[in-house]
Parts: C-alpha cells; sequence; structure tokens
C-alpha cells in the first residue's frame, strides 16, 4: 500500500494563518509561509498565483465556517436575549479551539481590494441583523445599526485580544456569561419608570455600601 500523499495545499493554509495571526498580514512573506508549511515556494506558487490571492483564499474559508453557524442564530426563533447570548458563546467556543484562525479573521487588519471586501463584512452584517430584530421587537435601544454593531463588538472581541495580549486567563468560553450580561444591559431597552426604578436601586445599594464601610 501507497504512503497517503500530505495535502500541500492544506498545510500552506493552515501555515498562513498561524503566521499572519503571529505577525500580521504584511510581516508575514511567501518566504516565511512556505518554510513554515515545509514546502518550497515553487510548490507554494502552484497552488496561490500570489500572497493576496493566498491571503483572500485563507479568509474566505474561514468565515464560511464561522458564518455557517451563525447564520442559525439569526434565523433562529428563541428569545433575542437567547441568542444573544448563543453568539458570545459560539464565538468564544470558536476562539478557544482556533485561536489562530479567529485572530487571523476578526483580530487582524486586512486590506482587501475594494471589489473584494464584501467578505470582510459577512459576520456583521448577520450581527445587524440580530440587533436589529431586537429593537424591531422593542427589546433593545433603538440606535443606528452601525453603533449598536460596534458597542457589541468592542465589548465581545475585547476578551480574546486581552487572552493573545496574556493579560486575561484562557479559556474565554468562561467570560460568556459575564460578557453576555454586559451586552444584555448595553442593549436592553428599559422605559423610563423601568430606569428610575433601577436607578433608585443602584443608589440605596450604593449608600448601604457607604454606610457598611463608613
Amino acid at each position: 500500500m501507497k504512503p497517503k500523499r500530505k495535502n500541500k495545499k492544506n498545510d500552506i493554509i493552515a501555515a498562513t494563518i498561524r503566521m499572519v495571526a503571529r505577525n500580521g498580514v504584511k510581516a508575514a512573506t511567501i518566504r516565511q509561509i512556505a518554510a513554515e508549511a515545509g514546502v518550497t515556494e515553487g510548490a507554494l506558487y502552484r497552488h496561490f498565483a500570489s500572497k493576496e490571492e493566498l491571503c483572500q483564499q485563507v479568509y474566505v474559508e474561514i468565515v464560511s465556517e464561522m458564518a455557517a453557524v451563525k447564520e442559525k442564530i439569526v434565523a433562529g426563533k428563541d428569545p433575542i436575549q437567547d441568542r444573544l447570548f448563543e453568539w458570545v458563546k459560539i464565538t468564544y467556543e470558536y476562539f478557544d479551539r482556533y485561536p489562530d484562525a479567529f485572530t487571523y479573521v476578526l483580530l487582524t487588519d486586512h486590506d482587501f481590494p475594494e471589489d473584494q471586501r464584501e467578505i470582510t463584512t459577512v459576520q456583521g452584517r448577520l450581527l445587524m441583523k440580530l440587533l436589529e430584530q431586537g429593537q424591531h421587537t422593542g427589546e433593545f435601544v433603538p440606535m443606528p445599526l452601525e453603533v449598536a454593531l460596534s458597542h457589541f463588538t468592542g465589548v465581545m472581541l475585547n476578551v480574546p485580544r486581552l487572552i493573545n495580549e496574556k493579560i486575561l486567563e484562557p479559556p474565554a468560553a468562561k467570560y460568556t456569561t459575564d460578557v453576555a450580561a454586559a451586552l444584555w444591559r448595553i442593549f436592553r431597552f428599559e422605559s423610563i419608570d423601568e430606569a428610575v426604578r433601577s436607578h433608585g436601586k443602584r443608589t440605596r445599594k450604593g449608600k448601604e455600601m457607604e454606610r457598611r464601610t463608613s
């Protein structure tokens, strides 16, 4: 029986993810990627015409996998709070399993040509649909969806970023409940009466704590 041949293209893709996640797009050279993959530069160019084509194909492959799961969340019928939690949970679980791939897509700047940039907004568009649903049902505070997206991703993506920087301890999944709860507080719509009652409770609690510590 002949030994099974290695899939060089998959090796190149995996090496690209590691090198870009580690060093950034500009610093990762074809020579470095080829060496990391254990192939010659000529072998790499037999699969990909350029570094730009390689980076784009890798990006598309990762995003397609991540988006397929999140499309189901957006299309689901569960309460919006449950789906918000699920979005964060799925995101962090993916980071914990594939930290390099996650970093490659969501924590690395890519400079794709104008006519190829649509792929970089796939997950953002899906998330805006989820946020729009929450606004439509009256459960989320009305605000421009671009602003809502900025709030959501700013809070959620900071955990993987801080883990990469060795500031937070992994896994990211253990922060799911706290982050989802923080996002719910940011977006949840409160009537004026609810807001006043909530503010009153926080004020009374704060004064009680001051009395205990004085």
